[in-house]
């Protein structure tokens, strides 16, 4: 047989084969399949207790073939924040989240961070002058075919008919600037930056984002299917609008959260009042949408509860499926929404619960996305049902101002998660995918609501509830474990990485810290007359902040206020030049935050001198690169655990002391915690670099994995590459 190859050549191939036999292999091969899951809050500590005792198999399981450890969040340690940056890879000083909350431009007070309000053109001239005419011809032939029949002459009823049709057109003109809106609002993301799937679907690659919180409105590239989550409103525009009608009287028409109470008062077992819809953009003054609806006391302890012809009956206890509800704002627009009802008892007082007005996913307004494509939330409701479409879907803010008792909450959390899973499954199965993404809120949820149920130390503990729910978060947790068991099981093999992750982790929420009654305390704000804005402490609520009407910072002078704090721990310097009643001259811009620094830093709780209350104050520009650098608070506040900013200070509230005992039952959290406190977690199923690890980091190490180019622009690195020399 002839030789193919030079005996030198076969020397050099061997050379070869022997080199690379002696190089390290890649820590991470890529893989053509990525599956992450994500679950807002898992904390990592907890996470660790848990596994040794032996209570998360699966997680156990995963860190064992692969790696386990925790996963910078950001600064602020808030799930907006976060999920913003594991969704492009880059900073708030790029994507432009930097809390809950931002002050509207021009003014001190506050609006939703995440998305705008704006308005787009409704339909286009020619169209309505096109339908007038069709409808003036329309009658021009029908009065013409009329005088035929009564056989009268061809002019004159031409005439008659022309001057008919002339009419018409001139009254359809009122008609339709009452009936068709000019303009629409339009929802606008104020998140900035391309997100990962985006990126990966330019590569080629399927995409399945399902639940992705900072997404509203949906918009994606070609291949990529996703639903939105946090920070989709409900049909009344704000974040869950809930209601409670009852037979008591109520001390407010309003909750501290924006729940709706009516009294229904029930003359021969029956009686009627209104469900609250959204505001009609259609009309001056933007005058709010109701709809009837009646109770009526049955035998048996039973309720019948009917709103536009439909009639649901309830024991006590019981949830309803969902019922549609439409609000006409015109006789040609309306808008159509889906809510569930539970009847939570009727002696001696009875209440119904009714949870907030979701989008109706088979008919959404004309700029409301929830999903990308727009059909793809349809799709999804034929596969598995209707669901909840509001990004803030569990009933914590009901709990939050005692409208439900926490079997409520937990029965509402269950029915959410249970939804979620199937969707979640249902995707996975149907294979056509090569990243798939999904991220559970429960047990954010859980631990906000439950954690003085476990928190002995807590000030609204309450033994007798810890023996029926003290079980509530690790049971959350262990959710979470069969979750991630099942995934890795089903549709993890060799060629598929699986990594599981949390955007921050948790805390107890002990005590409150009033920073604008501190910053008025040391001269920082000043108030017209005397005292503090509100002797009693409560007059901020945040249905004034959803009021557009609604006053904040009541009689603060700006013209003696140095700074404000607004949001989660996010403190504005009164800056001339750059807000509407500027106190501070630029010279002095450094001079006021350093002696805030100064002062909280000192800051020492009268209830426990020893205790440090904040760790760390943090400048802007020392946490932050990027364009959107200019929107950033000027300082962030971190907070040593178990303390927390209080709930008045994030609307601008000024209640008379600095410190006050937590007496809610949102007794765990995060947010204006320092965020080298409150990691997440981080599990994937092949071991990587044992360096540290961010949230940041996400995006890149999925496109790697993926084998798509990763942007310059991220600022965090693929795990599998060396740390930049300046992280």
């Amino acid at each position: 047989m002839p030789r193919l190859f030079p005996t030198a050549l076969w020397w050099i191939v061997a050379a070869g084969l022997a080199l690379s036999a002696l190089s390290p292999a890649p820590c991470f091969a890529e893989s053509s399949r990525v599956i992450v899951l994500g679950f807002d809050g898992a904390d990592p500590d907890r996470v660790r207790e848990l596994m040794d005792e032996g209570r998360l198999p699966n997680l156990s399981r995963l860190a064992e073939e692969g790696i386990f450890g925790d996963l910078g969040t950001t600064n602020p340690a808030e799930s907006p924040v976060s999920w913003s940056s594991f969704a492009t890879g880059q900073g708030p000083g790029y994507h432009g989240i930097f809390d809950f909350l931002r002050r509207t431009p021009g003014t001190y007070l506050p609006e939703i961070a995440l998305a705008r309000a704006e308005t787009t053109p409704g339909p286009a001239p020619a169209i309505i002058w096109g339908v007038r005419i069709g409808v003036a011809l329309l009658a021009f032939f029908v009065v013409l075919l009329l005088t035929r029949l009564f056989r009268l002459k061809t002019p004159l009823g031409a005439g008659v008919s022309g001057a008919v049709g002339l009419v018409i057109l001139f009254l359809t003109g009122p008609i339709a600037a009452d009936w068709i809106p000019s303009e629409l609002p339009l929802p606008v993301l104020n998140r900035q930056g391309t997100p990962f799937w985006d990126y990966a679907a330019r590569g080629g690659k399927r995409v399945t984002a399902i639940d992705i919180p900072v997404t509203f409105p949906a918009l994606a590239e070609d291949g990529v299917q996703l639903t939105t989550a946090l920070g989709t409103p409900d049909v009344r525009q704000t974040w869950g609008s809930w209601y409670l009608y009852g037979s008591e009287e109520f001390e407010n028409d309003y909750s501290e959260t924006a729940g709706t109470l009516r009294q229904v008062v029930l003359e021969s077992g029956a009686g009627q009042t209104t469900m609250r819809g959204p505001r009609n953009f259609m009309r001056d003054g933007r005058p709010e949408i109701s709809v009837p609806i009646e109770f009526r006391r049955l035998d048996g302890d039973r309720m019948e509860i009917t709103v536009q012809s439909q009639t649901i009956e309830l024991a006590v206890g019981e949830w309803s499926d969902f019922v549609h509800v439409s609000f006409k704002l015109s006789p040609l627009v309306k808008i159509l929404a889906t809510t569930r009802f539970k009847l939570l008892d009727l002696e001696p007082e009875w209440h119904v619960y009714q949870e907030p007005l979701n989008f109706d996913p088979y008919h959404l307004p004309p700029t409301v996305n929830i999903s990308y494509p727009r059909q793809f939330a349809e799709q999804l409701a034929d596969r598995y049902g209707l669901r909840e479409t509001l990004g803030w879907s569990i009933a914590t803010n009901p709990l939050k101002d005692d409208a439900i008792d926490y079997a409520t909450f937990v029965e509402d959390l269950e029915f959410t998660l249970k939804n979620r899973r199937e969707v979640v499954f249902g995707e996975l199965e149907r294979g056509d995918w090569d990243l798939f993404t999904a991220v559970f809120m429960f047990t954010d949820r859980m631990q906000h609501m439950m954690y003085r149920t476990v928190d002995t130390e807590h000030p609204y503990y309450d033994a007798d509830l810890a023996a029926a729910f003290g079980d509530r978060i690790d049971w959350s947790y262990e959710e979470m474990d069969r979750i991630v068991g099942e995934v890795h099981e089903r549709f993890v093999d060799e060629s598929t990485l699986l990594m599981v992750i949390s955007d921050h982790g948790f805390h107890s929420f002990r005590r409150g810290v009033n920073l604008n009654t501190w910053l008025v305390k040391n001269g920082l704000m000043g108030l017209k007359g005397a005292g503090l804005a509100d002797t009693e402490g409560n007059y901020q609520r945040l249905e004034d902040f959803l009021d557009p009407d609604g006053r904040f910072f009541q009689n603060v002078d700006w013209s003696k206020t140095e700074a404000y704090c607004l949001g989660l721990g996010s403190i504005y310097i009164n800056l001339r030049g750059r807000e509407r009643e500027g106190a501070v001259n630029p010279s002095d811009y450094d001079r006021v935050r350093n002696e805030i620094i100064t002062g909280l830093l000192d800051l020492r709780d009268p209830e426990d001198p020893e205790r440090t209350v904040v760790t760390a104050v943090y400048k802007r520009e020392d946490i932050f690169q990027g364009p959107q650098l200019p929107k950033a608070p000027d300082l962030f506040v971190g907070f040593d655990s178990d303390y927390r900013v209080s709930w008045q200070t994030s609307a601008g509230g000024i209640p008379p002391e600095i410190f006050e005992d937590n007496l809610n039952n949102w007794s765990g959290d995060h947010c204006s915690v320092a965020p080298d406190q409150t990691a997440g977690i981080f599990f994937a199923s092949r071991e990587m670099p044992s360096r540290v690890r961010n949230i940041v980091d996400m995006a890149a190490t999925i496109l790697h994995e993926l084998g798509v180019e990763v942007p310059d622009d991220l600022e965090g690195p693929p795990l599998q590459m060396p740390m930049p020399a300046n992280r």
